[in-house]
C-alpha cells in the first residue's frame, strides 16, 4: 500500500504530484534509452502528448512479458539492479512500480471507485494494466488484460494522467509542466549524442533531432560490474540482492561476473584467498547474519587481482556534440568553450564535462534570452538541478554562476554532466547527488598535478570556461 497514497508515492518518487509528467518523462525515457543500448542500436524515442496522455515509444527489443509480470509483483519493491554498482541512469529499481499507481492516486474525486489504466505494448500485444485498491484487503488490485497490437518492434508506453479540480474547473497536471517537459526531453539529446528524439504536443512538433553520431558508446549496465567501485556496506547489499533473487549460487560464479576476473585463473586465486572453493554464495554470505570479515576478504581479493576500470572507458560525450547542440540553441559559435576533467576517488573513476557559450542574441538590447542551462549525472538530465550542493563548503552550481556573472538574467548557455559509477543521491527521486570535497580550490588541478576531489573539479571547470564571459561582463 505505500505505493496507493499520495503522500508515500511522493516519498517513493522523490517529487510532488505536479511533478508526477516529469517524473513519467525521465523514467520512461531512461529505460528507453537503456534497452536500446542493450540492443545495439541507436536509440529512436517518440514522445507524444495528447491532453492528458502521455505517450513514449522506443526502438529496442520490446519489454518481455516476464518483466511485466515482476512489475506486477507489489510484494517486491526493488529488483536486483538496485544494489548493482555500475554507471547507469537510474538504479532506483521500482520505476514502473511508481508510475502505475499515479493515475489512481490522482484519481481522488472518484473516491473509492478510483481507478488508472497505464498501457504497455511490445511484441504485437497490448497489456492494459487497471491499477485500483482493495479496501477490505488493503492492498493494490491489479486488473491485467492483453489485446493485439500493431507495435511488433519496440515498446510504447502510454500513461494517463486525469485533470485535477480546484475552483470549480478542470487543470491538466501535463500543462501546468509543459515548458518543463519539452526543456526536460531536450535535455536528453544533449547529453546522449547517439539518440534521435521526436516530440509533439497535441500533434504540433516541439523538437526533431536527429542523432549526431549514431556509433556513440559508453559503458552499458550489462557490462561486468567492477570491484573498486564497491565497498564493505555495498557488496554486502549486492550479495544479498544476488542471494535473494537467483537463489543457488557458488562464490565462483559470483566472482566471475566481476570486471577483470573471467580468467580461470584468477579466479581459483580468489578462491584460495578466500578459503571459498565449492562454497555456496549463501553460505560464504552468512544464513542467519552477514559474515562480515568473509565479505571483507572476498572485497580485498577481487580488487587485488583485478585493475581499476579508466575514467575514459564510462563514455565522454565530447566536445563536437556540445558544439552541435550550443550552435543549435542559439549559441555564438565564437564564445564556445569546452572542458572536462579526468579524474578518481578510491579507484571509482569520474569524467566531468563542462560546455559554455553566449546566446547569439545576448548582447542585443531587448532581445537577449534568458539562461538556458543542462545537467545530468549518467546521461540522464535531472528534474532538478542535481548539483545543488558541492562539497563541504555547501555552494551550487546556481551559485557558481552567479559568482562568474551568468544569473538567470544573463543570456548564457551552458551544460554540466557528470559520469561516474557510484553516485549517491539524497532522495529516490534522484534530484540531487551529494558532491563530495572540500570545494575550496580554484583551479582543475592540485599542486602534484593530480586530480582534485569531485567538487573542486566541477568549480575549476566552470571557472575555467567561463573566464572571457568573466571579463567581459
Amino acid at each position: 500500500m505505500e505505493f496507493c497514497n499520495r503522500r508515500e508515492l511522493v516519498n517513493q518518487t522523490g517529487h510532488d504530484v505536479y511533478d508526477w509528467p516529469l517524473v513519467v518523462l525521465k523514467e520512461a525515457t531512461d529505460n528507453a534509452l537503456d534497452e536500446c543500448e542493450e540492443a545495439g542500436t541507436a536509440p529512436v524515442i517518440d514522445i507524444e502528448v495528447v491532453g492528458n496522455k502521455i505517450i513514449i515509444a522506443d526502438n529496442g527489443r520490446g519489454i518481455p512479458v516476464k518483466t511485466i509480470e515482476r512489475v506486477l509483483d507489489y510484494s517486491i519493491r526493488v529488483s536486483s539492479r538496485e544494489a548493482y554498482v555500475s554507471p547507469t541512469r537510474g538504479a532506483q529499481g521500482n520505476a514502473l512500480k511508481t508510475i502505475l499507481p499515479m493515475a489512481y492516486v490522482l484519481d481522488e474525486h472518484h473516491g473509492e471507485d478510483a481507478c488508472g489504466e497505464t498501457i504497455v505494448e511490445a511484441h504485437g500485444i497490448a497489456h492494459h494494466i487497471k491499477f485500483s485498491v482493495d479496501h477490505i484487503r488493503q492492498e493494490p488490485r491489479i486488473e491485467h488484460t492483453t489485446r493485439p497490437s500493431s507495435l511488433v518492434h519496440g515498446t510504447r508506453l502510454s500513461v494517463t494522467l486525469p485533470a485535477f479540480r480546484s475552483g470549480g474547473s478542470n487543470y491538466s497536471f501535463i500543462d501546468l509542466r509543459k515548458d518543463e517537459f519539452i526543456a526536460l526531453a531536450e535535455a536528453y539529446v544533449w547529453l546522449n549524442p547517439h539518440a534521435s528524439l521526436r516530440l509533439t504536443w497535441d500533434g504540433d512538433v516541439k523538437i526533431d533531432v536527429q542523432a549526431s553520431n549514431p556509433t556513440w558508446s559508453k559503458w552499458l549496465p550489462s557490462w561486468p560490474t567492477s570491484a573498486h567501485w564497491y565497498d564493505r556496506s555495498r557488496l554486502r547489499r549486492y550479495m544479498a540482492a544476488h542471494i535473494a533473487h537467483r537463489g543457488s549460487v557458488t562464490v565462483r560464479e559470483f566472482t566471475s561476473e566481476f570486471d577483470g576476473m573471467r580468467g580461470t585463473a584468477k579466479q581459483k586465486a580468489v578462491l584460495l584467498e578466500t578459503g571459498a572453493s565449492h562454497v555456496s554464495l549463501h553460505d560464504f554470505f552468512g544464513r542467519g547474519k552477514a559474515n562480515s570479515e568473509n565479505i571483507a576478504r572476498l572485497l580485498a581479493a577481487l580488487q587485488s587481482h583485478s585493475k581499476p576500470a579508466k575514467p575514459a572507458h564510462l563514455g565522454v560525450i565530447g566536445k563536437a556534440h556540445f558544439y552541435r547542440m550550443m550552435e543549435a540553441a542559439g549559441g555564438n559559435p565564437k564564445t564556445f568553450t569546452y572542458n572536462r576533467s579526468f579524474g578518481e576517488t578510491d579507484g571509482v573513476p569520474r569524467v566531468i564535462e563542462f560546455a559554455f557559450g553566449i546566446h547569439r542574441d545576448g548582447l542585443t538590447a531587448g532581445r537577449a534570452p534568458s539562461r538556458k542551462v543542462i545537467t545530468g549525472v549518467n546521461w540522464s538530465p535531472g528534474i532538478n538541478n542535481p548539483f545543488r550542493q558541492l562539497g563541504r563548503a555547501g555552494v551550487g552550481l546556481d551559485a557558481i554562476l552567479s559568482e562568474v556573472r551568468a544569473n538567470t538574467s544573463q543570456p548564457i548557455i551552458a551544460a554540466l554532466h557528470l559520469a561516474c559509477p557510484r553516485v549517491s543521491y539524497t532522495d529516490r527521486g534522484k534530484s540531487a547527488i551529494v558532491v563530495e570535497g572540500d570545494a575550496r580550490g580554484t583551479t582543475m588541478t592540485n599542486r602534484n598535478n593530480r586530480p582534485r576531489d569531485m567538487a573542486t573539479d566541477i568549480i575549476g571547470l566552470v571557472r575555467e570556461s567561463t573566464k572571457k564571459w568573466t571579463r567581459t561582463r
